[in-house]
């Protein structure tokens, strides 16, 4: 195993922040491209996913998608009025969003390129490869939550 005290040289050897933004901007170029000709980027689309299983409150909404908001973007709600508006989405009496018709036949027409996309993407893998790489993944982000709470702030 490698000795994580010590820094690597980083000609030699990329860091896994590194790769983790490598892989990120990668995924944000290929959905990008794919997404745009219906008008959307990659937020939009997981907005749009995320309507898609059940009507949802917009609070509801940027609680699922938490890990995204930040101070240029604190709610998702100008995604559902950009749906709203094309006619994608409706809001109801109780504050909560729902496809219309034309948003779930939008909803599938991109999810099934989309799909068709992160199948191309993740082809490399094997699935056992795949499951690992998830499951590895969301413990160090678990670890890191974690070690977030922990560390006083300097």
């Amino acid at each position: 195993m490698t000795d994580l005290t010590q820094l690597p040289n980083v000609r030699e050897q990329r860091p896994l922040g590194y790769w983790l933004k490598h892989i990120d901007g990668a995924i944000e170029e290929s959905l990008g491209r794919l997404f745009a000709a219906d008008g959307l980027n990659r937020r939009g689309w997981q907005v749009l996913n995320t309507i898609s299983y059940d009507p949802i409150t917009i609070a509801e909404l940027d609680q699922t998608m938490a890990a995204f908001l930040s101070a240029d973007e604190p709610t998702m709600r100008p995604y559902v009025d950009q749906f709203v508006e094309r006619g994608w989405a409706h809001t109801a009496g109780d504050g909560a969003v729902a496809l219309t018709g034309e948003g779930r036949r939008a909803h599938q027409r991109v999810s099934e390129r989309s799909g068709a996309l992160r199948v191309r993407m993740m082809e490399c893998l094997s699935s056992e490869e795949h499951t690992v790489l998830m499951e590895l993944l969301q413990r160090v982000a678990t670890h890191l939550d974690a070690l977030a709470v922990e560390t006083p702030r300097q």
